[in-house]
């Protein structure tokens, strides 16, 4: 059985202490514990992706300008935290490993945080817009501390690469599942504990949705174990970590293919609540099935693609699923809308969301490889700083699509409520479920023409490395 300690063994094989080596096939119950972690995590970014632009602009009382200010003007600090919290969790050292302890650490700060967040306080003005700060602050900063570690605990656990794309693909999975239960059951949550007071019933909803979270996160914890012992992953300093960065080229593209994905969903995310609600005027029993169809879909996307990757290289599975994801999307402009068409939807949006599941169990099972790549390269690992950096692009992902929205919601003079809705508004709302994410597909395919890290790569690096233990 797996072993707390991390502080011995062997990259292959079982030393005389009985290690089990980081190439060991992980079972089922681990991968699920694993994908756990960052369904956890996805209850906070569903939440926040999906309903906190929706719930500052028409339950909190903010206008579309000061949301997106509040968006930009927070990456600001994360320029500082999130590199910060990568050198942190590459210089821990515990009796659990050096990134497993901060799902216990972090798991009861961030539910409460969270709950905080989609709380409407008894303030006006601008104490009313600096609550909506601080709370907004915390809880970016707190998933920074739980995600970072969590992102590159993968690369402790197993150095299989076949391994980790099945991880990958169990995580999706489970943050499908985690998806639905906010996005099908976030809607159903407000009008139950509300019963008309949908500021009551954002608060007490997303507070039941963080409780879940939270024990997801503990999940984690207790049944992942990190098998690279902490001798080999290193200790650099800042200066060599930030130079062995800059000279791996993977990473660097992986980080802006992650600004461009996370765009993606963000912007069709954000928009998800103003399209069903103005644009195919549909009530919350709509929104509930619209946004099961959306994480159904997804999850079956991630359970394909897993098999997928046995018979296609990653790479260009990646790239072939965004050439077909930007013609989709482009041909979603031409789709009417509108109540009458409600159920059109519905299987459009399946469709188009099951190839979409493709995309992050692609995504980050080469954003570890890229991290190996560095490795490889560089003989550094900094897998801390690689993902804290990851996170950053994907939180600039987070302020650019709010500010994308606010900049069209400013452009078509949106305005809260269906009896304001004008032509102009409902075209700009469809913009962001179709030729904006179209736009962002064709960007993600045109870079990965330069990615490298194809199955003949990762068979030289996996017996380069291993050679050098």
């Amino acid at each position: 059985m797996p072993t707390d300690s991390v502080n011995t063994g062997s990259i292959s094989g079982k030393n005389a202490e009985g290690i089990i080596s980081a190439h060991t096939k992980l079972s089922v119950s681990e991968k699920i514990g694993y994908g756990l972690g960052d369904a956890g995590g996805t209850i906070i970014t569903c939440l926040i992706t999906s309903f906190l632009t929706f719930f500052y602009t028409d339950v909190f009382g903010l206008t579309p300008a000061i949301v997106g200010t509040l968006f930009i003007s927070l990456r600001v600090i994360d320029a500082i935290s999130d590199p910060l919290m990568g050198i942190l969790a590459d210089r821990t050292q515990s009796r659990w490993g050096r990134f497993r302890p901060w799902q216990l650490w972090i798991a009861l700060p961030i539910g409460v945080v969270g709950f905080l967040t989609f709380t409407v306080p008894g303030l006006s003005g601008d104490a009313k817009i600096a609550y909506a700060f601080f709370t907004y602050f915390l809880l970016s900063v707190s998933y920074t501390a739980i995600n970072v570690p969590y992102c590159a605990l993968i690369n402790t656990m197993t150095t299989d690469h076949r391994e980790v794309i099945s991880c990958q693909s169990w995580r999706f999975v489970l943050c499908g599942v985690a998806g639905f239960m906010v996005s099908v059951g976030l809607p159903w949550l407000v009008q139950i504990f509300g019963k008309g007071d949908a500021a009551l019933g954002y608060q007490q909803g997303v507070g039941l949705l963080c409780a879940i979270a939270v024990v997801m996160f503990l999940w984690c914890f207790f049944t992942v174990r990190e098998r690279l012992p902490l001798a080999l992953l290193g200790q650099f300093s800042i200066r060599e970590h930030i130079r062995g960065m800059l000279k791996n080229d993977q990473l660097l593209l992986v980080l802006l293919m992650s600004f461009l994905l996370i765009n993606v969903f963000n912007l069709r995310g954000g928009g998800y609540m103003y399209f069903i609600t103005y644009v195919l005027k549909g009530g919350a029993g709509y929104a509930s099935m619209f946004f099961g169809m959306v994480t159904l879909a997804s999850i079956l996307g991630a359970v394909i693609v897993n098999q997928l990757t046995r018979l296609i290289d990653s790479v260009r599975l990646y790239m072939i699923t965004n050439l077909v994801l930007a013609v989709f999307s482009l041909l979603l402009w031409f789709v009417p809308v509108g109540e009458q068409f409600q159920t059109l939807w519905l299987g459009i949006i399946f469709v188009h969301c099951v190839i979409l599941g493709f995309t992050l169990p692609l995504h980050f099972s080469i954003m570890a490889f890229a991290d190996d790549y560095g490795h490889w390269k560089n003989g550094i690992r900094s897998s801390g700083m690689n993902f804290a950096f990851n996170l950053f692009f994907i939180k600039l992902a987070w302020a650019s699509s709010a500010g994308i929205i606010s900049l069209v919601f400013i452009w078509v003079s949106y305005q809260a409520g269906a009896e304001h809705q004008t032509p102009a508004s409902l075209g700009g709302i469809t913009l962001l479920e179709t030729l904006l994410p179209a736009v962002m597909h064709l960007l993600l395919a045109g870079t990965l023409m330069f990615c490298k890290l194809d199955n003949t790569l990762l068979t030289r690096m996996s017996h380069d490395l291993a050679a050098k233990i």
